[in-house]
């Protein structure tokens, strides 16, 4: 199991292959092919802050990677215990039983930290007051996708 609460930590060898399987996941799309990983998974996206762009962006992604026959990533907002002073390890266990991995926007990266301890599946930062590592490797897609263009070339492995 592996977690993206923050880039701090992971090698670059790590985050190149992030962007190298995202680059990948892309150009298929391009040719009408969308891998299907999360064929037969639940995701859960809990977002105690507002988004558009992460939120969206999530969303479809799980979509393409589901079958059509499989309903989104199921988005709990307010609707968590949390809320009313659940701790957040217990519903970190109660996640863990019925999900396969956890996207989370919260404000406290202690909470990211928190679930990521108790749930027992991989959990992804969505952003918290102190990290926004998917908004730093879709900034770093661009870069090599520009830099690529306009000057003839980013290393990337084969494959």
């Amino acid at each position: 199991m592996k977690h993206l609460l923050k880039l701090g930590g992971m090698t670059p060898e790590e985050i190149l292959h992030i962007l190298d399987v995202a680059d990948e996941y892309k150009r298929l799309h391009k040719d009408g092919v969308d891998p299907k990983d999360l064929q037969g998974k639940a995701v859960a996206l809990v977002f105690a802050k507002n988004s558009t762009r992460t939120r969206t962006s999530l969303e479809v992604g799980i979509y393409q990677m589901m079958t059509l026959s499989q309903a989104v990533g199921i988005v709990l907002e307010v609707d968590l215990q949390t809320a009313r002073g659940e701790p957040v390890q217990d519903t970190a266990r109660v996640l863990g039983r019925y999900y396969d991995a956890i996207v989370c926007r919260t404000y406290k990266q202690t909470t990211l930290d928190m679930l990521a301890k108790y749930s027992g599946i991989p959990v992804v930062s969505g952003m918290t007051d102190y990290a926004h590592p998917l908004q730093v490797l879709t900034d770093l897609m661009t870069v090599r996708e520009r830099k690529q263009r306009h000057a003839g070339g980013v290393q990337r492995k084969a494959g």
